[in-house]
């Protein structure tokens, strides 16, 4: 089994108070972290509903019920892989069909056994950790344990959707290591990899929780920056490149380099934003190495 270290969150939505508080004792006790809200609306106007790791939430209550609720929740991209328990006094056997019809991943009616919700919780808490996990590795590049090509493609997608929906900045960095096939030939592939991995490091020491960084193939990378302007994504690339030009090697005559490119978006389509940068990143490259090129070219 894998173990699962980090702290869960859980979101209590329920419009009785004393219910809302009994339940938010019993999950403090365990050191959940937990959030509260008690109507549908209240939950759809949260900007953290992404950072919960399980919900428990009622049927009946005012304006949206938690069945609407629910089915709006798995009809999300955002939010359809958090589990939903429905925690309800409805113990009709129809009732429990339309929760797990909803999406719902298990039905506890009130009044419940503390030991009992949290042994429900706990296992179904294991499964989401465990499923992440998994998912984590199927998207990771196995090397550098940063985000694989396919995965770079989805989340830009998805950050350009955000970007354009509430009028923010997103700016796109790619690296390129200068004169990496030299090294392997010279070197070796198994110091190559070792390269490959120092590098990736550095990277991600640089940037931010929010920041994406992938290994996009061969000795190429790609890093995704939502909500930062172009000036600001070329101040993070030349931090890179310095950290990545200062790294010392027991092969004292192995320097490593890199040549970058910085967009930022504007329109362009996923592939029409990569290539952008793409060809600052060999503008790069073609005009001295060890350096990080920026602007808004127009493709011819």
């Amino acid at each position: 089994m894998i173990k699962n270290t980090v702290i869960s969150s859980i979101l209590i939505v329920d419009d009785d108070p004393q219910v809302s508080l009994l339940i938010q004792c019993i999950l403090n006790e365990e050191n959940y972290r937990v959030g509260v809200a008690h109507s549908g609306q209240e939950v759809l106007n949260r900007n953290d509903l992404k950072s919960f790791d399980l919900i428990l939430l009622d049927i009946n209550m005012p304006g949206i019920n938690g069945y609407e609720l629910c089915q709006v929740l798995k009809d999300s991209n955002e939010t359809n892989e958090i589990p939903i328990i429905f925690l309800t006094g409805n113990s009709l056997p129809e009732d429990k069909v339309e929760g797990f019809r909803c999406g719902a991943i298990d039905y506890v009616t009130k009044p419940f056994n503390g030991s009992e919700l949290l042994a429900r919780i706990k296992n179904h808490l294991e499964l989401k950790h465990n499923q992440d996990f998994l998912k984590e590795l199927a998207l990771m590049d196995g090397l550098t344990k940063l985000f694989n090509h396919s995965y770079i493609h989805e989340r830009l997608s998805e950050e350009i959707s955000k970007t354009k929906r509430h009028n923010l900045e997103l700016s796109l960095i790619m690296i390129d290591l200068d004169n990496f096939k030299l090294i392997n030939d010279t070197f070796g592939h198994k110091l190559g990899d070792c390269v490959l991995k120092k590098v990736a490091s550095s990277i991600t020491n640089v940037l931010r929780e929010e920041d994406i960084a992938g290994r996009y193939g061969g000795e190429e990378f790609i890093i995704i920056l939502p909500n930062t302007d172009n000036s600001a994504a070329y101040n993070v690339a030349e931090k890179i490149r310095k950290a990545v030009k200062s790294l010392r090697w027991k092969t004292e005559a192995l320097k490593i380099t890199l040549s970058g490119g910085v967009y930022s978006f504007s329109g362009e389509t996923v592939n029409e934003f990569i290539e952008k940068t793409d060809m600052l990143l060999y503008n790069a490259k073609n005009t001295g190495k060890d350096q990080i090129t920026t602007g808004q070219p127009m493709l011819n």
